[in-house]
């Protein structure tokens, strides 16, 4: 009993707190909650300052990217012309002061026939050697660069500070064609491109460029939309889905001369004279050169004439098919208006057309790399030396 007894004592030892602690839980359990303090959500006057800010903020950044894009601390008017010019500014002959005008300084401008066909570099050293003077050479063409696009990039030039004593202006004889509504440069020159005083000048070489919405407030309101695929070229290009750039394939050394490969088979040759005809085909068909490109030329001319810069215009190869595309009386036209151009303005007409053999040029008029050496060579030694020494050179 006695055992009984002490066990029973411990049993009312531990259930006793058990059951206590047992209640006291239940009670805290069932207890109401005790009213708490609501926080309240941030006022309506805190939500609408929060918009406010954040709007004003984003119309800051619009008009901040707006205002560098006017001003042309951004690239993104015209990158592939601020590409190009920034390489220019590491030729320091080229922005002369007063105590160095007349230096030997020789600037090529054109198309992309002239970036794949002028070894800026290899015609320097040539030349240097040739004249027995240092010379220094840049070449200054674009991919789709027409005559009025030439023109206008000329203007900028002087702007910058840049004079070259010589400059040698491209003739691509398609970009001449006025037989159609459309001229072929408005494949290319995007409004876009121009500033906003550069309007009048190209209406007025008969350019039918409207003005964009960019030369509006929308240009200061909303320029993040209206450069979109330019700030994604410049800043983010893995979001292209192509992954190709919009310079992609035409990037230059340090000279602006980008060299093409020459190891190409004749299939894709063919490939390439065919993309290269769908292209131009519209404007080869009753080809006429009356169009715009002409005034253009002219205006180049003029403004060289204007600077003291002495010019000469040149033909760029194409290939014994793509001559054979022009209409035959267009080209007897185009032939005479050179030849009177030439004549007025007292410059060297150089014809370097049948310069290049037939297999040197990858598309009918882009050159490969030893086309380019073949060319370049011809174009130094049979038209600038002479030209450059005081004569007109080889038409």
């Amino acid at each position: 009993m006695a055992e009984v007894a002490a066990k029973a004592g411990v049993v009312r030892r531990v259930a006793i707190p058990l059951r206590r602690a047992i209640r006291v839980r239940l009670q805290v359990l069932t207890a109401p909650a005790k009213p708490r303090l609501r926080r309240a959500f941030p006022s309506r006057r805190f939500a609408a300052t929060a918009v406010v800010v954040g709007l004003a903020c984003f119309f800051a950044m619009e008009l901040g990217l707006g205002w560098a894009v006017h001003t042309e601390r951004s690239p993104l008017r015209d990158p592939i012309y601020f590409d190009k010019l920034a390489k220019l500014r590491q030729h320091p002959a080229f922005f002369p002061t007063a105590s160095a005008a007349g230096s030997n300084t020789v600037l090529f401008i054109g198309s992309s026939r002239t970036l794949n066909a002028v070894d800026a570099r290899a015609a320097q050293a040539k030349l240097s050697h040739a004249l027995g003077r240092h010379v220094e050479t840049f070449n200054f063409g674009q991919a789709g660069a027409g005559p009025v696009t030439n023109a206008i990039y000329l203007r900028r030039l002087l702007k910058e500070g840049v004079k070259p004593a010589f400059a040698v202006i491209e003739v691509h004889p398609t970009f001449l064609a006025g037989q159609r509504p459309d001229p072929p440069e408005t494949r290319w020159l995007l409004p876009i491109r121009l500033r906003p005083d550069e309007m009048p000048l190209v209406h007025a070489m008969g350019f039918p460029a409207k003005p964009p919405a960019v030369h509006g407030p929308r240009g200061l309101l909303a320029p993040w939309y209206e450069y979109r695929f330019l700030l994604l070229d410049r800043y983010a290009p893995f979001f292209l889905m192509t992954d190709q750039r919009l310079n992609g394939g035409h990037e230059s050394d340090d000279f602006g001369f980008t060299r093409l490969q020459d190891d190409i088979d004749a299939d894709s040759k063919k490939r390439l004279l065919a993309i290269a005809f769908s292209q131009y085909a519209y404007y080869l068909d009753g080809y006429r050169p009356n169009g715009c490109g002409i005034e253009a030329i002219r205006d180049a001319l003029d403004v060289c004439r204007a600077a003291g810069i002495r010019a000469a215009i040149a033909f760029l190869p194409e290939s014994t098919e793509w001559r054979g595309w022009y209409d035959p009386v267009g080209l007897k036209e185009l032939d005479a208006v050179f030849a009177r151009i030439g004549k007025e303005y007292g410059v060297p007409v150089i014809d370097g057309r049948r310069w290049v053999p037939d297999g040197l040029a990858l598309d009918g008029h882009h050159l490969a790399g030893a086309g380019a050496d073949v060319f370049t060579d011809r174009l130094v030694r049979e038209a600038l030396v002479p030209w450059m020494r005081g004569g007109r050179g080889t038409p």
